[in-house]
């Protein structure tokens, strides 16, 4: 197989391949927008941690790379774009994962699936109990499998395509692999977060939406 890409971070230089950056690049508005899952199109790549997102922030990287104006860009609203975003291509991939029958819901079976080690990837919803949560996850501390919190029970459900769910499996190592490849482009301090309406930036750089998330 050929390399992978490489590209470098606009906040630290780090060179990496490209898969593991977000691609930042300019909307059909005129405004930043965020890609988590590749793309060709004209952007300035940047690591998904906060310290590097600060850094181009604050020296105009994008306003430099991408020839848009950005008078007030805001970390808060880009981290906002970016859980969007992720959450968007998470919502999707569940979609199709459900379609090949490589995930599974309901309290008894995904206990079953962990129990057996069939699980390669836990998700557990934003709003769950904290006791199911804690249950989950001491499952998946056992097992040694990947567990995150993303999504309200009512989205993880739709994305199931069944009622609201508090906890997800994907049994599927190749479903798995593609889901954590998006959510390890969430900054890790707000994978937690509950995610809300976001569009792309404006060229001022505030989300153009105003919508609350909690």
């Amino acid at each position: 197989m050929p390399p992978a890409p490489l590209r470098s971070c606009v906040g630290c230089g780090a060179v990496r391949p490209k898969g593991e950056l977000l691609r930042i690049h300019v909307s059909p508005e005129g405004g930043l927008d965020v890609d988590v899952g590749g793309g060709d199109r004209r952007g300035a790549y940047v690591c998904p941690g906060r310290p590097c997102l600060e850094q181009a922030l604050r020296r105009g990287e994008f306003t430099r790379r991408l020839k848009v104006a950005l008078t007030q860009t805001d970390l808060e609203a880009l981290e906002n774009l970016i859980r969007e975003r992720a959450s968007g291509k998470v919502v999707s991939l569940l979609g199709l994962a459900r379609r090949a029958r490589k995930v599974v819901s309901g309290a008894e079976a995904v206990e079953s699936a962990m129990r057996r080690r069939r699980a390669r990837l836990i998700l557990t919803a934003i709003d769950a109990s904290a006791g199911s949560v804690d249950k989950v996850r001491a499952l998946a501390r056992a097992t040694g499998t990947a567990c995150y919190r993303l999504l309200s029970k009512e989205e993880l459900g739709a994305a199931v395509g069944g009622a609201p769910r508090s906890c997800v499996v994907v049994t599927d190592p190749h479903f798995s692999g593609a889901l954590v490849s998006i959510l390890a482009k969430c900054p890790p301090d707000t994978i937690s977060a509950a995610p809300r309406p976001a569009k792309a930036m404006s060229p001022q750089g505030r989300a153009a939406t105003r919508e609350a998330w909690r």
